[in-house]
C-alpha cells in the first residue's frame, strides 16, 4: 500500500511538472525577461552591476543566471528551464507547509492550486520565485525548529532569508518580519500557558530571533560589502533602495486598483462562460480574494483569542506565520497591481484558505449546511481559475512546448516576432562580435518599456550603461546627455529605434518628461536604413569635406555618381539602398535617387547617386 501512495504520488508531481512546462515555448518578453538575461550576460563578460549598468534589482538573479549560461549555454531555453526548476521548488514547499497545516489530501490540492497559479504565470526569469522558493524553505526551517527545538533549524531560516535578500531584499524583509512576529507572539502565549505546549524551545524566543538575525547577516553583509566595493555604497544604495521605494512605484509603474464593486456583472445565466471571457471580473477576484483570506483568517484568530481557544501547536503556527507574510507581500500588488505582483501573495492566500476551510467544516455539524458550505468554495475556487485557465490553454494550443518558433540561435526556438527576427538578423550580418549598439524607441521623452532583449537575442553589447530605458532616468535630460557621449564615444555605427506603443497607464510613463536631446542627437547623426514592421535600423551619417569655391562646406553622405546605365547594376548589389540626401534637382527612380542635370558634374548626362 505504501509503494503505491509513493508511485501516486511521484505520478502526482509530474503531472505538476507538465503543467509548469506548459508555457516554455510562449512569446519571449524582451522586456522584463530581456533585462534578467542580458545583465546575466554583462555580468559573464566583466561588467560590475551599478557601476558599468544601471538595474533596480538585486544582485542574486543575474549571478546565478549568469553561472548558470557559463555551465549549459547562453540561451533564452536554459533561462526558462532553470525558471520552471525553480517554480517546481515552491510547488513541493508548499506541499511540504501544507501537509504539516492540514492533511494529507487538503495538501495535494494546495500543491495543485500553487502548480496552476505559477503556470499562469508567463514571466519568466522573474527573480520574485527564487526569493519566494527560498522564502518557503525558511519558513519551513522554522516549523522544524518548533518541533525539535535544535538550534541548526534557526540557523538555517536565518541563512536562507540572507539569500533570499540577495534575490529581493523586499521578499527577504517581509518573511524575517513574519517569523519574528510569530515567535514574538507564541513566545507571549507559551509563558501565558500553564499546560504543556506540544510546540518546544519557543520560551527562547530572544536567543532564536538574535540566532536569525545573525546567520541572516552573515550572508548578507560579504555579499552586498563586495557589491558596495565594487560599485560604490551610492550606486547600490540608490538603484536598489532609494529609486524603487520613492519613484518606481509611485510614479511610474503604479497601476489602479480594481473597483470595489467590479464593473461588469455577470447579467447572464452561465456565470461560467461569462468569467471564462471576462477578464476585468477576473482581475477583480485576484485582487479581492486574497484580502478576502487574509480578513477572514485573522477575524478567526481575533475571535479565538478573545474565546481564549488559542492552542500553541504547529498548525497554528504554520497558519499564523503565513497569514503575516502574505498580507506584507500584498505590497506587490498594492504598489502595481498585475497578475504577475499579486501572485506571491495569492500562493499564500490559498496555502491559509484550506486549513481555514477545513477547521471551519469540522465545526459545522449540520450535514446540509456543510454540502452548502464546501460547494460555495468550490464555486468560488472555480471561478478565480477559469479565465487564466482559459487563457493557458488557448497559449498551450498556439505555442506547443514541442514547437521550434525561431531560427535566432540565443532564441533557442522560442517564438519571437517576425519585425524582432529580421531586425535582429540584419544587426548580426551588418556589425561584427562584440560591436557596440544601441537599442532605443522612437521617442525617448515618453517611454514606458524598450526591447533590452535585443542585445541579448543579437548577441551584441549594448554602448551605454542604461540599455534598460527606465522611465524616470532615461526621460531625464542628464540620462540622455550621458547615454549620447557613450555612443559617440564608442563610435556606435548601428541604431535600432522601435516604435513601442504609448504607455496608457494611469501613472507618470503616460505623460512626456519634454526632454528630446537624445531624439535630436540620433537624427543628427544618423540616418535610417531599412525598416522590418516596427524596427527601425539607423546607420551613422559620414561626413564628407567638400571645397567648393574657396568655402569648405560639409556633405552628410559620402556620395559616389555613377552613369544611369550603371545604376541598375548597383542597385541589385544593394538591395536596400539607404536613404540620400538632396543633392541638385532629385528625381526618385528605382528605388534610388537620379541626379538630372547636375550643374557641377557633366550636365549633358544624368547620374544616380549611391552612398558609399
Amino acid at each position: 500500500m505504501q509503494v503505491h501512495s509513493k508511485t501516486a504520488l511521484v505520478l502526482f508531481f509530474s503531472c505538476m511538472v507538465c503543467v509548469l512546462c506548459a508555457q516554455i515555448k510562449t512569446p519571449f518578453l524582451y522586456y522584463d525577461e530581456g533585462f534578467a538575461v542580458f545583465n546575466a550576460t554583462r555580468i559573464m563578460d566583466g561588467d560590475v552591476p551599478y557601476k558599468d549598468f544601471w538595474t533596480i534589482y538585486p544582485p542574486g538573479q543575474y549571478c546565478v543566471l549568469a553561472v548558470i549560461f557559463k555551465i549549459f549555454g547562453t540561451n533564452l531555453l536554459v533561462a526558462r528551464i532553470y525558471d520552471t526548476i525553480v517554480r517546481f521548488v515552491i510547488v513541493i514547499c508548499a506541499y511540504l507547509i501544507a501537509e504539516k497545516i492540514t492533511s494529507h489530501a487538503l495538501a495535494l490540492v494546495g500543491c495543485a492550486v500553487t502548480t496552476l497559479l505559477l503556470a499562469f504565470a508567463d514571466s519568466y526569469a522573474y527573480a520574485v520565485f527564487p526569493a519566494m522558493a527560498l522564502a518557503l524553505l525558511s519558513i519551513l526551517s522554522m516549523l522544524q525548529y518548533t518541533q525539535t527545538g535544535q538550534r541548526r533549524w534557526s540557523l538555517s531560516a536565518g541563512l536562507l532569508l540572507g539569500i533570499v535578500a540577495l534575490f529581493r531584499w523586499d521578499i527577504g524583509l517581509y518573511t524575517g518580519t513574519s517569523i519574528i512576529l510569530t515567535i514574538i507572539l507564541f513566545h507571549f502565549f507559551y509563558m501565558a500557558q500553564e499546560t504543556k505546549p506540544t510546540v518546544k524551545a519557543l520560551s527562547t524566543a530572544p536567543e532564536f530571533v538574535m540566532m536569525l538575525l545573525g546567520a541572516t547577516l552573515f550572508i548578507v553583509l560579504p555579499c552586498y560589502g563586495y557589491f558596495i566595493y565594487r560599485s560604490g555604497f551610492n550606486n547600490l544604495w540608490t538603484q536598489v533602495v532609494v529609486f524603487p521605494t520613492s519613484v518606481l512605484h509611485h510614479n511610474v509603474r503604479w497601476l489602479s486598483y480594481p473597483s470595489l464593486i467590479p464593473s461588469s456583472l455577470p447579467w447572464t445565466l452561465n456565470i461560467f462562460a461569462f468569467i471564462a471571457t471576462n477578464s476585468e471580473l477576473s482581475k477583480w477576484l485576484q485582487f479581492y480574494l486574497p484580502l478576502g483570506i487574509y480578513g477572514i483568517a485573522f477575524s478567526d484568530s481575533i475571535h479565538s483569542l478573545l474565546r481564549k481557544r488559542i492552542v500553541v501547536y504547529e498548525q497554528f503556527f504554520g497558519t499564523t506565520v503565513l497569514t503575516f507574510l502574505g498580507i506584507l507581500l500584498f505590497a506587490q500588488a498594492l504598489s502595481r497591481y498585475d497578475y504577475i505582483h499579486v501572485v506571491p501573495s495569492s500562493i499564500i492566500a490559498f496555502l491559509v484558505f484550506i486549513p481555514l476551510v477545513h477547521h471551519t467544516v469540522l465545526h459545522i455539524h449540520n450535514l446540509v449546511l456543510k454540502y452548502y458550505f464546501l460547494t460555495a468554495v468550490i464555486v468560488l475556487v472555480i471561478l478565480y481559475f477559469l479565465f487564466p485557465a482559459r487563457c493557458l490553454l488557448l497559449s498551450v494550443k498556439k505555442f506547443s512546448p514541442f514547437g521550434c518558433y525561431s531560427s535566432i540561435d540565443r532564441a533557442s526556438c522560442i517564438y519571437l516576432s517576425k519585425d524582432q527576427e529580421q531586425a535582429i538578423e540584419f544587426i548580426k550580418m551588418q556589425t561584427r562580435d562584440g560591436e557596440s549598439i544601441f537599442v532605443g524607441n522612437q521617442r525617448h521623452d515618453l517611454i514606458s518599456i524598450n526591447d533590452v532583449g535585443f542585445y541579448f537575442l543579437s548577441n551584441r553589447p549594448s554602448a551605454t550603461k542604461y540599455h534598460d530605458l527606465f522611465p524616470g532616468v532615461a526621460t531625464t535630460r542628464s540620462v540622455q546627455e550621458e547615454i549620447a557621449n557613450n555612443i559617440k564615444s564608442k563610435s556606435v555605427h548601428w541604431i535600432v529605434l522601435v516604435n513601442m506603443p504609448e504607455s496608457r497607464e494611469s501613472n507618470a510613463s503616460a505623460v512626456s518628461s519634454g526632454v528630446h536631446f537624445l531624439d535630436d542627437f540620433i537624427r543628427s547623426a544618423y540616418a535610417p536604413t531599412v525598416k522590418f514592421g516596427s524596427y527601425e535600423i539607423w546607420k551613422i551619417v559620414k561626413k564628407q569635406y567638400v571645397r567648393t569655391n574657396g568655402y569648405t562646406r560639409i556633405r552628410k553622405h559620402a556620395v559616389r555618381y555613377l552613369p544611369i546605365e550603371k545604376c541598375e547594376q548597383e542597385i541589385k548589389i544593394r538591395v536596400n539602398p539607404p536613404y540620400k540626401q538632396d543633392i541638385g534637382n532629385l528625381i526618385k527612380r528605382d528605388n534610388t535617387r537620379v541626379i538630372s542635370k547636375h550643374p557641377r558634374i557633366l550636365p549633358s548626362y544624368r547620374y544616380c547617386s549611391i552612398l558609399s
